[in-house]
């Protein structure tokens, strides 16, 4: 029976309504301006960022040269930043002589490539029987490329002098990034100390797991991404070595940069390989295309899932989301970085779910049970083992549900034969005056 309007039962309900509604409203605003205060100090926390980014991955190169060469660590990070910066500075260099020139007389050549892009155009009406007078591709073209050419120069012009008025601002932030990451790893003691004395101690191992889980989902993010760009850069330096492509440096420095970009690049990473096939080997552009997407439906579909899957330990479907909440919410670094600190997230609450799911099954402590698994596997980090701890709480599980199933099937058995053995019983009994009386 309903209770009707008015009980106490209903005006809790309404209190409770009232409550969820003002803590999600106050959540939201409190978000808000959190996310404003982000935005305000953007490139501040961007610079400290990149400058622990910086030092992270300089850690294990100065690291190495202290136990392997025993060099003072100075004298080891002096050489490893130069080493860097050095590689670096000719990078710039090359980019400066080969991809500016390239560039160069590439856009030194738009009539020839519109009048190749306009030529394919006009094949390909004349290859469906398209009449010119409903539509003519190849005019197209030319009023497409009339149009669009001199915006596309401006733009490129203004971003150009706007690049070159920002230089020393751009200079200053990656000298106070070097410096910042030097001092990080000259003394990285004295920041891990702190913070394990700020922490309580019975976070101790939290703590170390959270150092871990950074690091290994940003490792293994970067080393993905790696992997990806090569592939990639091989991809184009043979296709265009094979078909005679030029401006063979702009293509492979461009494909590399575009597929960084995480989930967007690899399709992006094309357009500049198919570019200029068409505009400048058409009678190859078929057979570069037809092989740019194998290739690419391999690496998008067999390579580059297992690669997130086993370097960052993420669902494709979690990598979609996370790019897309990342470059939502700051822009093309939150979309390159989201997926490490997605990862980040993921292995944390891996690790609560698989704690919580030892502990709630009787018979089964979670220390002794990670201990037994590290005193069995001495490479097994504590989050792995807390997540084999999970399976073998599983297994009990499963096991104590099969015995109960064993055990019911086997009463339900007992019971139906006790049931044979009592009507058989009485069928006898029934039997036995029949059997008098006729004697």
């Amino acid at each position: 029976m309903t209770p009707p309007i008015g009980q106490p039962r209903d005006r809790d309900a309404l209190r409770v309504a009232f409550l969820a509604s003002g803590a999600l409203f106050f959540g939201l605003a409190v978000l808000d301006r959190v996310l404003t205060v982000f935005a305000i100090f953007s490139s501040l926390l961007l610079t400290i960022f990149v400058a622990w980014l910086l030092a992270f991955l300089m850690t294990p190169l100065v690291d190495g040269l202290v136990r392997r060469w025993h060099l003072p660590r100075g004298l080891a990070i002096g050489a490893a930043y130069g080493s860097v910066i050095g590689s670096l500075a000719l990078f710039v260099m090359a980019v400066a002589q080969l991809g500016v020139r390239e560039a160069t007389d590439l856009a030194g050549r738009v009539d020839q490539i519109t009048a190749s892009i306009a030529g394919l155009a006009g094949g390909l009406q004349r290859a469906v029987g398209l009449d010119r007078s409903t539509v003519d591709l190849a005019a197209l073209v030319e009023d497409a490329q009339r149009q669009a050419l001199p915006a596309l120069i401006q733009g490129l012009t203004d971003q150009t002098q706007a690049i070159a008025g920002s230089v020393a601002a751009v200079l200053g932030t990656l000298f106070i990034t070097v410096v910042l990451s030097v001092y990080a790893v000259a003394d990285p003691t004295a920041i891990t100390g702190t913070v394990r004395r700020i922490v309580p101690n019975r976070h101790a191992e939290t703590l170390l797991l959270v150092q871990r889980t950074v690091g290994r989902s940003f490792r293994g993010f970067l080393r993905a991404q790696l992997v990806l760009v090569m592939v990639q850069a091989t991809i184009t330096l043979v296709l265009g070595l094979l078909f005679g492509l030029p401006y063979l440096f702009l293509l492979t420095a461009s494909s590399a940069v575009l597929m960084f970009i995480p989930f967007f690049g690899p399709p992006l990473a094309l357009i500049p390989i198919v570019f200029v096939a068409v505009a400048f080997r058409l009678d190859a552009a078929l057979l570069v295309v037809a092989v740019l997407v194998v290739s690419q439906t391999l690496l998008v579909n067999a390579i580059q899932p297992r690669l997130l899957r086993r370097e960052v330990g993420l669902h494709p479907i979690l990598v979609l989301v996370a790019l897309l909440f990342g470059a939502q919410v700051a822009g093309l670094w939150g979309a390159i970085f989201s997926i490490p600190l997605c990862a980040i997230a993921t292995l944390l609450v891996r690790y609560v779910i698989d704690a919580r799911a030892v502990n709630e099954v009787e018979g089964i402590e979670l220390d002794e049970a990670v201990a037994a698994i590290q005193a069995e596997h001495p490479e097994v980090e504590l989050e792995e083992a807390v997540g084999m701890a999970a399976d073998q709480a599983e297994a009990m599980l499963e096991a104590d549900a099969s015995h109960e199933a064993a055990a019911l099937h086997e009463a339900a058995a007992s019971h139906e034969a006790a049931a044979l053995l009592e009507a058989d019983a009485s069928h006898e009994a029934a039997a036995s005056p029949r059997e008098s009386g006729r004697e």
